[in-house]
This record gives C-alpha cells, sequence and structure tokens, in this order.
C-alpha cells in the first residue's frame, strides 16, 4: 500500500496542529495514509492521518498503533523509551501525543525529541525520518513515497492557516 510522507519544514506547533487537521479533513475514506513531519525548536512533531479502514476498530486502541513505531525509532538509536499510554523516558512524558477523529481520518499526533538526553547535538532531522520511516513501513505494510500537498491541499492550507506574525 502506497502511503505519503509530507514535510511541512520549519514551523511553530500551532501552524503544524492547523495544517494536521486542515488535511485531515479534506482526505477521503479512499484516501493514502499521510505521515506529516515537521521541525520546530526542540521538536520533530509528526502526525500519522489515516482513514479509519486502517485504523484499529477502537478508538481507546488509535494511540498506541500510531505510536508503535515511534518508540521503536527510539530505541533504534538507543533511547530507552517505552509506550504507556504515551511515549515515556524515565519515567516522564516526552511527546504530548495526541489522538483525533477528523472527518474520514484517524489523527495521531505526537513529536519526537531533538536532542536525545545524554548527547549534546541535535540528531539530524534525515537519520530520524528514515528510521521512522522504515518502522512505520514495517509496522503497517505500507510504503513511503515523499510528497507534496496536491493542488486542493495545498489551497486549503494557505487558506486556513493562520498568517505569520
Amino acid at each position: 500500500m502506497l502511503a505519503r510522507w509530507i514535510r511541512l519544514g520549519s514551523l511553530g506547533q500551532q501552524k503544524f496542529d492547523a495544517s494536521c487537521t486542515t488535511l485531515a479533513a479534506l482526505q477521503s475514506r479512499t484516501a493514502a495514509p499521510i505521515l506529516l513531519w515537521g521541525e520546530e525548536a526542540a521538536r520533530y512533531p509528526f502526525a500519522l492521518i489515516a482513514p479509519l479502514k486502517f485504523a484499529p476498530g477502537r478508538k481507546d486502541r488509535w494511540l498506541s498503533w500510531g505510536l508503535a513505531a515511534a518508540v521503536a525509532t527510539y530505541r533504534q538509536f538507543e533511547v530507552p523509551a517505552y509506550l504507556d499510554g504515551e511515549i515515556y523516558l524515565h519515567g516522564r512524558n516526552i511527546a504530548a501525543s495526541r489522538v483525533a477523529l477528523v472527518g474520514e481520518c484517524a489523527v495521531i499526533s505526537s513529536s519526537f525529541l531533538m536532542r536525545f538526553p545524554e548527547r549534546c547535538v541535535p540528531t539530524p532531522s534525515f537519520e530520524l525520518e528514515q528510521a521512522f520511516r522504515l518502522r512505520l513501513e514495517a509496522q503497517h505494510g505500507w510504503s513511503f513515497d515523499s510528497s507534496w500537498p496536491s493542488g486542493a491541499e495545498a489551497v486549503s492550507l494557505a487558506a486556513r492557516l493562520p498568517s505569520p506574525a
């Protein structure tokens, strides 16, 4: 199954969330799953937007279904994160993840730490993206294609996003 990987670039959490909601609302029940990837001051926000046919039947299972690959990615980088209803590291919530139903889609949004504990330099976005992509592909059986928002999606994003301050 082909899925879309959309890089939104550097933007604040408010604009990332607005982009996520806008794109999710535009998807049909037959759309390909989307992974949105962003970059913020200290985090790499991401959101999995999947038509309901791909998500577990019960909404209370969506978070663990959507975050298992993120935990596996942390572990690949030797960061002992774990899933306990949320992504934790050394007993602390490190992600502030959210689940929502938007239109025909399950939306699971979260983030990766830009700097892993005990390391002084930020983890490069490209390396983290590639590891996460492989984990998602293995978990869901999807094949990601780097993508841009479609023409209609781009128009809706431009119309609905807050203007820069």
